[in-house]
């Protein structure tokens, strides 16, 4: 009975994660534009999400800071790779790439975690994980070239930045279930986040964003997208995130990003973004590959 309770509650926390996560692209768009015009600048929106995540942990540090110390290394690992570089990475991205294409970038976080946890922490990888790694490289690749159909350039270099970014999701998933199992979720995120978002108030002022605020007649709207994109994605789904990390694999736990590109085409189709027809065909690789690695995963 406990198994099954457990079972079914990693399956809960996959859909929520998934919820959250893949609205996250569309709330970043909100934040970078009104209307098609820009209001806060990529670096402004990162260093708001980043300031306004840890802000909303921070209480959680007088019950854990003991454990700090002990675990600083892979924290600050967890700190940068999970939360800091990602979020300046997507949000410089998303200034010139749909949220749409975000999202299914995205779902090669498993891949890289696959990868990661193969060189650096001898994870077993057999064939069937290799076959899933290429063609949801192909996918990815597909995907970078023919671009957006909403308008945007068909070719833009902005498309790798969020491949990097699950780079170091995939890193960091790895770090967190290899080297962090002994710290509670909430302990790991609010921790792990107090390497990056002390830092992060600092280049709020530094990137002008209380001028922004002032003189834009939709920033305060612009941050409030922001401030929800920090307490719901950077924040509770971090914890989330780390509490599916202790019930299962990093592998298994990427899987989120499976469902997350669903999620975020829903959106752009709703804020009128489209997609044709070599888009789908491309996310079918993607998913292919990372269906490919979860079946290995489960073998």
């Amino acid at each position: 009975m406990e198994q099954k309770r457990d079972e079914r509650l990693k399956w809960v926390l996959l859909a929520v994660l998934a919820l959250i996560w893949g609205s996250s692209f569309i709330l970043m768009k909100r934040g970078l534009f009104h209307e098609g015009r820009p209001v806060l600048s990529p670096f402004q929106l990162a260093s708001a999400r980043l300031a306004i995540a840890w802000l909303a942990l921070s209480p959680l540090l007088l019950r854990h800071w003991a454990s700090l110390r002990p675990h600083w290394l892979p924290l600050l690992g967890s700190g940068v790779l999970g939360n800091g570089l990602p979020a300046y990475l997507f949000a410089t991205a998303q200034s010139r790439i749909s949220s749409s294409l975000s999202g299914m970038l995205n779902s090669l976080t498993p891949l890289f975690a696959l990868l990661i946890g193969a060189f650096f922490f001898r994870q077993q990888v057999r064939g069937i994980h290799l076959a899933g790694v290429l063609l949801g490289m192909a996918g990815a690749v597909g995907l970078i070239a023919l671009g957006s159909a909403d308008g945007l350039p068909a070719w833009s270099m902005h498309a790798f930045l969020p491949v990097v970014a699950t780079v170091c999701y995939g890193a960091s998933a790895n770090i967190v279930k290899h080297k962090l199992y002994m710290l509670p979720a909430a302990a790991t995120s609010a921790l792990a986040l107090t390497f990056v978002g002390p830092a992060a108030v600092v280049l709020c002022f530094v990137s002008g964003l209380p001028a922004t605020l002032a003189a834009h007649p939709h920033g305060w709207s612009a941050l409030g997208h922001v401030a929800l994109l920090a307490t719901l994605s950077s924040a509770l789904a971090l914890v989330l995130w780390n509490v599916l990390l202790k019930r299962t694999t990093a592998l298994w736990a990427s899987s989120v990003t499976y469902l997350m590109p669903v999620v975020a085409i829903g959106w752009g189709a709703l804020d009128g973004e489209e997609l044709g027809a070599g888009q789908l065909a491309m996310i079918a690789l993607v998913l292919g590959g990372v269906y490919l690695v979860s079946v290995a995963e489960r073998r």
